[in-house]
Formats: structure tokens, sequence, C-alpha cells
């Protein structure tokens, strides 16, 4: 599971972490630029996940979690089709949250971040469509995931009596 708060922002990443991880090329200030021109999003929404449990470049907003390759260069964006992924990531996940199927947008959602997004969420998804959300992330992520939202813990607590 990944947690926003547990990741750095990539433009922001402190030198003894950069130093922990000597093999790894962190972009300078020009190639951040470039990239966030070149994608058309906002700089606070590239993170460096330190926890090896993705790439260690990161895209993340909203309920969007896309890994980006290691060297952030304009060829390797391009090659990647980033800008397409991210762009169609969004459209895609907004559609389902405008035709009510919360189910079909965890389906779709990076698996690891189903219990932050349930989390954050949680009050906008119809209560009769939260128990199959959940199950749907207890299926993808485990029986029992790190909830945070006291609204869903209840909900939980409540469906164990």
């Amino acid at each position: 599971m990944i947690r926003k708060e547990k990741l750095f922002p990539l433009h922001q990443v402190p030198d003894h972490v950069r130093e922990t991880f000597p093999a790894l090329s962190f972009p300078d200030e020009q190639m951040l630029q470039e990239a966030v021109d070149y994608l058309r999003i906002s700089l606070s929404d590239l993170f460096f996940n330190p926890k090896g449990d993705s790439a260690p470049f990161v895209y993340y907003k909203e309920m969007v979690f896309v890994e980006l390759p290691e060297v952030l260069t304009l060829d390797e964006l391009e090659l990647t089709k980033m800008k397409i992924k991210i762009h169609q990531t969004h459209i895609s996940l907004q559609q389902f949250i405008k035709r009510n199927e919360w189910k079909r947008l965890f389906l779709f959602m990076d698996p690891r971040i189903l219990a932050p997004a349930f989390d954050e969420l949680f009050d906008t998804i119809p209560e009769e469509q939260r128990m199959d959300v959940l199950q749907v992330i207890q299926k993808r992520s485990g029986p029992f995931p790190l909830l945070r939202n006291e609204s869903a813990l209840q909900m939980i607590a409540g469906n164990m009596k």
C-alpha cells in the first residue's frame, strides 16, 4: 500500500535521502520542469517513493497513480507514452464517478492506493455501494486493508456483528 504522506515531493527530496540511493539519478530542476511542461501536470503531483514497492518516481494525483520512467527525459516520457497514460487514466476514473460506478472505479484503480482512496472517497460513495467497494478492495489488496477513515471502520465493525 502506498500513502501519499510517505512519499517525497520530487522537487524537494532531501539530500540525506538522495544519498541513500546512489545508483538513482534524481532529475534536476530543468528536467523536472521539462517533464511537467510536456506532461501538462503540476510539479506537486510528482513524487519519489523510497519504499521500493513501485518505480522510484511516480505521478500521484487524486485517484491516479502512475509509475514514471527512472530517467525523466522527454525521450523516455514520449517512448513510454506517459502523457497519454496519465490523461486517459484521469478520464477513465472520472467517467466511473460520473456514472456512479464505484465498484468499477476501484477495480480500475492501482491496487496500491485502494485503501487511501477509499478513506478519502468514503463519504462520496453512495452508502448502498460501500460494502461492494470494500469487497473489491479486500479481493485486490488483502482481507484487512489499512483504513484510517473512522466512518469506514465503523461500517466494517457494524457488519461484523
